[in-house]
């Protein structure tokens, strides 16, 4: 889906909640604007058209923050975007002045109320942060002052990540603003790029194999925790962007650049976009991606992942006896996108499975009926999505499906019981003949 095609160039998009932001040249090269887009609505929004460049947005929620030159050096300015169209800021009455001070500003990054920036003012690249809360009145803080550079941001709730220098080459560093704590994320060989953090996982563009490729860490394991491949398809992965489980960045590996992610909870990669010309500078919320295409001189472009298909088996799982022959109920909760279920049975443990329905409504139950005639203490079902057999579920434990005793042959009505019941049908039988040619050959 495209929001916009304006015709000028858009580019570095981001995306949080209801709104995506960009910059966009539409008002000419020399007067670079921040434009958004509301979904909720869905329409687009000018966020900021002031006079000088604006740069490098993101978004927090409804706050968006970007790169302002409007005062002859880069400075960070912000806006808050209500949930209709764009208005006054309801909380300051318009733009926020978020940093103004001398020497340059650049590459914000925001996380609730907290801005974090890129900072000049001490003659090298340092990072800052402000919490916007406070303002008008309240200062910013220095994250990290080192000596040597520090530079493009990364925050989520109370950690701040960036690209570090003191080393003598790219690694990433990290600031725990709730203990006041800085740690080292990533120092091995080859440098670090990108860095990005959602929760505790961080993500990055790594050069340690000699090409670019995809890394990331929890950095829950840290001190001593390493970090993990996230692509190393031998080609350029560069640009990633990480929200909860899914991960996206860009990559060349069909010869231009397309936008590909991975599933961290299901450890599975996918393609998001591979359209011809280039899908570039992924951004990441929730399940919604945007990103650059080069389409019409760069439209910014978006797709929703999948929602994912759960099943959980409910009936028969595990403990149950049933009689071959008799029935058993099957039902399963579902959520995500699926029409059709299969439906298969095993009778020891999940060894081999055979196919009960191929594809039946997903309605929730099935009446399993007769039930196969077999004996087994082993018996487990299986519920899945035709199309994608990884998304099933089974019996959490065995259950039974057994045979009548053939020695129990009083069992009139076949319930593998003598009972009432059976005495009944043998009463109301009491002396009919079977013979339907001479009713007196019982006689």
């Amino acid at each position: 889906m495209v929001i916009c095609s304006d015709g000028a160039e858009q580019s570095k998009p981001a995306v949080s909640g209801n709104y995506a932001a960009w910059l966009d040249l539409r008002n000419g090269s020399t007067n670079k604007d921040i434009f958004g887009y509301n979904f909720s609505e869905p329409n687009e929004v000018p966020i900021c058209i002031a006079a000088g460049n604006q740069d490098t947005p993101a978004l927090s929620g409804n706050l968006a923050v970007w790169c302002d030159f409007r005062n002859g050096n880069n400075d960070i300015y912000g806006f808050y975007l209500p949930a209709t169209g764009v208005s006054a800021n309801s909380i300051q009455g318009g733009e926020i002045a978020i940093c103004t001070a001398a020497a340059s500003q650049d590459f914000p990054a925001v996380s609730g109320n907290i801005v974090v920036w890129r900072d000049k003012r001490n003659d090298n690249n340092d990072i800052y942060g402000v919490d916007i809360t406070g303002l008008p009145g309240s200062s910013d803080f220095p994250i990290c002052t080192h000596t040597t550079n520090q530079t493009t941001p990364s925050i989520s709730g109370n950690i701040v990540v960036w690209i570090d220098n003191r080393n003598g080459e790219n690694d990433i560093y990290g600031y725990n603003m709730a203990t006041q704590t800085e740690f080292p994320i990533c120092t091995d060989a080859g440098g670090q790029y990108n860095a990005r953090i959602d929760g505790n996982i961080v993500v990055w563009m790594d050069d340690r194999n000699g090409n670019p490729d995809i890394y990331g860490i929890d950095i829950t394991t840290l001190p001593g925790g390493s970090a993990f491949a996230i692509c190393l398809d031998g080609v350029v992965q560069s640009n990633p962007a990480i929200s909860g489980h899914h991960v996206v960045w860009e990559d060349q590996r069909g010869g231009g650049y397309d936008i590909y992610g991975y599933d961290l909870a299901s450890h599975s990669e996918f393609a998001v976009v591979t359209a011809a010309g280039d899908q570039k500078q992924p951004a990441i919320n929730g399940r919604r991606i945007v990103w650059q295409d080069s389409a019409n001189n760069g439209d910014i472009c978006t797709v929703l992942i999948p929602e994912p298909v759960v099943l959980t088996l409910l009936t028969p799982n595990g403990g149950e006896l049933f009689r071959a022959g008799g029935a058993c109920a099957v039902s399963w909760q579902s959520s995500g996108p699926l029409e059709e279920v299969k439906i298969e049975y095993s009778s020891n443990a999940g060894g081999d499975w055979s196919t009960l329905e191929a594809g039946i409504a997903n309605n929730g139950q099935w009446l399993w009926q007769p039930l196969p005639d077999i004996d087994s203490s082993q018996c487990r079902v299986r519920i899945s999505d035709p199309l994608n057999p990884a998304a099933a579920d089974q019996s959490d434990d065995n259950f039974i499906i057994f045979q009548c005793l053939a020695t129990l042959t009083a069992d009139l009505n076949g319930d593998c019981r003598v009972d009432l019941a059976d005495l009944v049908l043998f009463a109301g039988q009491w002396l009919d003949c079977g013979n339907p040619y001479d009713p007196d050959w019982c006689n």
